[in-house]
């Protein structure tokens, strides 16, 4: 059991690591830009890196990784230590840019304050300007290498993620959610067609098959609102397919339920119920199971509440939904 548990805590953090690198990589983006244009400033590389605060996002991303490939048995996957080892070096790479960039924007000023006065300095007041001199020069090209490396490392790890997501997602069906819902992320991380690559590599099946497996994962997972957003998605393209109908309105139905919204919800049950025929009948008979166990519990409280007319309606239909399930 406690396996199982710590197995799919790990499968979810691999999916929270993957996004939060996806989102600091857009960040980085924006402090590259900003750096080419020249205009970068050390609060906004302060915002985006710190050996101290852990809720900024390169070191919160660090830390799971850390959390995930930094195994004491020695067990982890090369990959993952691979991964995790650039993960590292693009922190340490963007510290040394923080710090370069620091000394630029607070101590050069101060320097360049001193250049002009050589009227009356003594030897080691040159040599100490000449000193300072050496160092925004250093503190210069250590920014613009420091940013350099970091850019480079996020690429590569970028296409390693892409693989990884293409490799791995059968192991995992979070990825396969993942996918489906973060393309905007996707699209913006990899460009177009990079995002179209990467779903024709992950989906060889194509799209459409790509949306009912997520469909049946989240209805797995019991995300209902999201199960039903992917079949919805499904049968714009496959309209003929009257189980993944039935499944929709199965899943509009629990979401409804599960809020309280009750008279959508057996709405959404009945409809469902007519769409079952005997070549279905076998293949959801454990979805009217629980069909009608949900439906037969709204009837109770309708009856509690004393709504005679809904209650007596609900428990029609969990028997009609009953007769079928047998």
């Amino acid at each position: 059991m406690m396996e199982a548990v710590e197995h799919d805590k790990r499968q979810w953090l691999i999916v929270e690591l993957l996004k939060e690198f996806l989102e600091v990589w857009l960040q980085f983006e924006e402090i590259w830009r900003r750096y080419r244009q020249g205009t970068l400033t050390f609060a906004e590389m302060a915002r985006f890196i710190d050996d101290k605060d852990p809720h900024l996002p390169l070191f919160h991303l660090k830390e799971i990784s850390h959390e995930l490939f930094r195994q004491p048995t020695g067990d982890c996957p090369e990959e993952g230590r691979l991964f995790d080892l650039a993960v590292g070096s693009i922190f340490h790479e963007a510290m040394k840019a923080r710090e370069n960039l620091y000394q630029l924007q607070v101590y050069r000023p101060h320097y360049r304050q001193l250049e002009g006065r050589t009227e009356g300095a003594s030897t080691y007041e040159m040599r100490l300007r000449e000193e300072f001199a050496k160092i925004g020069r250093r503190a210069e090209r250590g920014l613009r290498e420091g940013l350099t490396e970091t850019r480079r490392l996020f690429k590569d790890s970028l296409e390693q993620i892409r693989v990884f997501l293409t490799r791995h997602r059968g192991e995992n069906p979070l990825l396969v959610r993942f996918l489906l819902q973060n393309e905007t992320l996707l699209r913006r991380a990899y460009g177009r067609k990079g995002l179209e690559e990467i779903m024709a590599e992950a989906f060889p099946e194509g799209i459409t098959a790509a949306y009912r497996e997520g469909a049946m994962s989240f209805l797995r997972g019991e995300h209902f609102d999201l199960a039903a957003r992917f079949f919805s998605r499904y049968l714009r393209h496959r309209p003929e397919d009257v189980e993944a109908h039935f499944l929709l309105l199965y899943c509009r139905g629990w979401d409804a339920y599960l809020k309280n919204r009750y008279r959508s919800s057996l709405r959404a049950f009945r409809q469902a119920l007519r769409l079952v025929r005997d070549e279905l009948r076998d293949r959801v008979k454990g979805f009217l199971e629980k069909m009608a166990a949900a439906v037969g519990q709204m009837a109770r409280e309708l009856q509690e509440e004393g709504r005679r007319r809904g209650a007596k309606a609900a428990f029609s239909l969990a028997e009609e939904i009953r007769v079928l399930a047998v």
